[in-house]
């Protein structure tokens, strides 16, 4: 969306070696597209992101959790059975509101609802988790985290390739500073859960959002360096997930 990153993000990332081919795609010209996403924009985006070849494979920064709804359209161009992993600070798994509505808050249970594909989806993050699940308690982290694990329209019981969603409001503010209200969870205690969790799967493709866009409250130039920057440390986690596999 383009509301937190440079304009020569791709450039950046290139140059410090951490992509080999960047693709930067814009939507800041998309109307109906910040937190709620109505149809026209969501034809749109989705139109977009068709003309790269495999639009969900690849890391994804997507921008503010605003936009996390953006999961749900990487995720509509998987065309085999799969798994997905969302650590977040909320479940992302409310009632769609305002006529429906694609929205960052409703985008999970929709996934959960209306793909086929998905076998099972992994919560991890919030302090409370919607019905419908089975909560687990998790150790990757070196400390004792709940999850829980929802039974999508495609699951039989086997392991199947994995998407993974992170949405950094899940860390503390020490690490990064977004525009929800955050977790307590560490990059390192991160980086551990994620290795853990995609611990012999393949890793089909992920996704990355939170942050401070300069319309938000408190934003200061400092921020914006220190996001980018946990940024770049995820990246380079999911990097090393994605390529193992």
């Amino acid at each position: 969306m383009n509301d937190t990153y440079p304009e020569d993000l791709a450039g950046i990332l290139f140059k410090a070696g951490i992509c080999d081919n960047p693709v930067r795609i814009s939507m800041k010209d998309v109307e109906g597209r910040n937190m709620y996403c109505d149809d026209e924009a969501y034809r749109i985006i989705r139109e977009r992101l068709s003309g790269i070849a495999a639009p969900a494979s690849g890391i994804h920064l997507i921008d503010t959790g605003n936009y996390h709804y953006l999961s749900r359209v990487f995720t509509s161009f998987i065309d085999e059975p799969y798994d997905l992993l969302l650590v977040d600070h909320h479940t992302d798994m409310q009632e769609a509101s305002f006529g429906g509505l694609l929205s960052c808050g409703s985008w999970a249970r929709e996934v959960l609802e209306k793909d086929e594909h998905l076998g099972t989806l992994t919560v991890i993050g919030p302090e409370k988790f919607e019905e419908g699940g089975e909560e687990t308690m998790l150790t990757e982290a070196g400390r004792k985290l709940t999850g829980c694990v929802y039974r999508g329209r495609g699951f039989t019981g086997d392991v199947f390739p994995l998407y993974i969603s992170v949405d950094k409001d899940v860390m503390n503010r020490s690490e990064c500073i977004t525009n929800w209200d955050q977790g307590d969870l560490t990059l390192d205690e991160l980086s551990k859960l994620l290795e853990g969790l995609a611990y012999g799967r393949r890793v089909i493709g992920a996704d990355i959002c939170g942050g401070l866009s300069e319309s938000d409250p408190g934003y200061t130039d400092e921020i914006r360096s220190g996001n980018m920057s946990s940024d770049m440390k995820l990246l380079m986690i999911l990097k090393e997930i994605t390529e193992d596999k």
